[in-house]
């Protein structure tokens, strides 16, 4: 049985050349800046801003708007969940919660926009590691400051060495230690840009079915609008807020874990 599509067909779509993670740079004092990346992440920062003006504007009123009720949802979730774990000491890691929620939602949220391309006009910022690793030294950061603040310095030095194994062992309990630290910012930055950036692999994959005829009929052209639209409904509105989620969550768990005392 002959193949479907046809050897000239496969050979044509074998021999595209896939791109992703090509970025638009300059250099700055030496350093390789990712113009769309910045690009990207200003526009996500606008549109936050104009999200919290509208806030501030529907809030005025005596009766509060369906936006406002959303927000309050939202911040009585995240309160709720903050305090159910850390206590009222972290009051102050939900305004970062919720900042980082809403910064990484609105920045998944521009897959929507991405055709496949070797260069994006408006791609998540997210899909590129530089800045999930930002914003995740960002956070461990203030986790270790908060921990600090919380135990003392003494307190802070002891729960490394002290578990979780038996004092007497603390080689061991601080070698585990420095490890396990050192691999969270990788692997909360990690999370993160893969779900991005193998979304942006699969829209490049889908814009390679174009090569796919059938004789002089353009059956790839119809699959990648088929496929395009299903995988944009599925990354845009499911994997992006989940991983949202999942960024905030972790972040208010690291908190938990820095500021909880020995008892």
């Amino acid at each position: 049985m002959a193949f479907p599509l046809g050897p000239s067909a496969l050979h044509s779509f074998l021999a595209v050349d896939i791109t992703v993670g090509t970025h638009l740079t300059t250099k700055i004092a030496g350093l390789t800046i990712n113009l769309d990346t910045v690009w990207a992440t200003g526009v996500a920062v606008i549109v936050l801003v104009v999200m919290v003006l509208l806030l501030r504007r529907k809030s005025a009123g005596p009766v509060p708007s369906k936006y406002k009720l959303v927000w309050e949802m939202g911040v009585d979730t995240v309160t709720r969940q903050v305090e159910g774990s850390i206590g009222p000491a972290g009051r102050s890691v939900i305004p970062l919660a919720l900042a980082l929620f809403l910064f990484i939602f609105v920045a998944n949220f521009f897959e929507i926009f991405g055709v496949g391309s070797k260069y994006e006009i408006l791609g998540p910022p997210t899909a590129d590691v530089n800045l999930p690793l930002a914003m995740s030294l960002f956070v461990i950061a203030w986790v270790h400051i908060a921990s600090v603040r919380t135990r003392g310095i003494g307190g802070y030095m002891r729960h490394y060495f002290a578990q979780p194994f038996p004092k007497y062992l603390f080689p061991f309990n601080g070698f585990i230690n420095v490890v396990e630290e050192l691999a969270k910012p990788v692997t909360l930055a990690l999370r993160l840009f893969g779900n991005l950036f193998s979304g942006g692999l699969m829209l490049t994959l889908i814009a390679a079915l174009g090569a796919w005829k059938l004789g002089a009929v353009p059956i790839g052209d119809v699959a990648t609008l088929i496929f395009d639209v299903v995988w944009k409904l599925f990354d845009v509105f499911l994997i992006g807020p989940i991983q949202a989620f999942i960024f905030a969550l972790l972040t208010i768990l690291y908190f938990d874990t820095a500021m909880a005392t020995d008892h």
